[in-house]
């Protein structure tokens, strides 16, 4: 019995070696095709990171293939200006998830009309999208009604050239008459006074019920702003600005009710406000003419009091002398 359960023994045991030895060479092969699947993979991977759907194309890029790059959101800025700033932009030759882009955005940025510049990238094939931000075009400046726009001011100051010109037709700026200089010194913008005289035409055109056809700032003392039905004589766009031109919702009515052609409406005050008649000046000087043609000529609205009267006789000629010096071009 005791031979017999040795045998047995030693039977098992050799089974259990050979289990264990088929073990250990099946973890050696999964060690080992775990090693080539790993050299695979990552062989295939740096294969894969090398095709060239992963790159920009230069040559396309240069010419602004469809296929490699699109621009979008730019209403003013042409494509071909963009175009030129990607081409002096050295973009360096990697995959399009490496790519840095800031500096392609730094470039477009420099142009006028672009207040912000957002590149995206595109895997497989690799492909860009320029998406801009376009700074919003207020006025369209000229030294005279007969002139073309030399060119556009934005809400924040910024100037935009004549290269940009004309603007599409989706824009809506206000003409603004300036000669481009002050003091024999450029004009100069900045988004505080832009922002003054945005204030001005919105409060204008809300009291008045009329849009604002052109502002004259060719004299800064002078300003004369264009209804659609008739001039007014602002004066000095200050801080009584927003006053004056609330009187525009009462002046309005009367100014219809007038016998004869309104010249302008007189707005330069904050206590006093008539209307100018055409030929106003021969019937004032005229003093065979009778009350009520001097009444038409300088008509005042109904809350100005006798002391404002008097005020206006003395600064009538003023008026006339200014209206001189402004020039016809502008109440023709």
């Amino acid at each position: 019995m005791g031979l017999l359960y040795q045998k047995r023994r030693l039977k098992v045991n050799k089974i259990k070696r050979q289990i264990a030895a088929t073990r250990a060479n099946l973890q050696r092969i999964r060690i080992l095709l775990s090693l080539i699947m790993i050299i695979a993979i990552c062989y295939g991977g740096i294969k894969i990171l090398k095709l060239p759907q992963w790159y920009i194309d230069s040559a396309k890029l240069s010419a602004a293939d469809p296929s490699v790059i699109k621009i979008q959101g730019n209403i003013i800025t042409p494509d071909y200006k963009i175009i030129n700033m990607i081409r002096q932009t050295q973009l360096p030759y990697v995959q399009v998830f490496r790519l840095n882009t800031k500096e392609l955005e730094e470039n477009i940025s420099q142009l006028q009309p672009v207040k912000k510049v957002y590149v995206r990238r595109f895997w497989f094939p690799a492909r860009l999208t320029i998406a801009l931000d376009e700074r919003t075009p207020a006025f369209l400046l000229a030294p005279n009604l007969e002139s073309e726009p030399n060119s556009a001011l934005c809400s924040d100051g910024t100037l935009i050239d004549h290269d940009y010109l004309p603007l599409n037709p989706s824009i809506k700026a206000k003409k603004l008459l300036t000669y481009g200089v002050r003091d024999g010194l450029d004009e100069v913008w900045d988004k505080k006074r832009v922002e003054e005289i945005i204030r001005l035409i919105k409060a204008i055109e809300a009291y008045s019920g009329q849009e604002v056809q052109y502002i004259d700032l060719r004299n800064n003392s002078d300003v004369y702003i264009m209804l659609k039905e008739y001039l007014i004589r602002f004066g000095e766009i200050n801080d009584t600005a927003t006053k004056r031109a609330k009187w525009i919702a009462s002046i309005l009515p009367q100014a219809r009710s007038v016998e004869g052609k309104i010249k302008y409406i007189d707005l330069r005050w904050d206590d006093s406000q008539y209307f100018r008649l055409e030929g106003a000046k021969e019937i004032k000087n005229d003093q065979t003419q009778k009350p009520k043609q001097t009444q038409q000529a300088t008509q005042e609205v109904k809350n100005t009091t006798p002391k404002q009267e008097k005020i206006q006789e003395h600064q009538e000629p003023k008026v006339q002398e200014e209206q001189q010096i402004h020039g016809d071009e502008i109440l023709d």
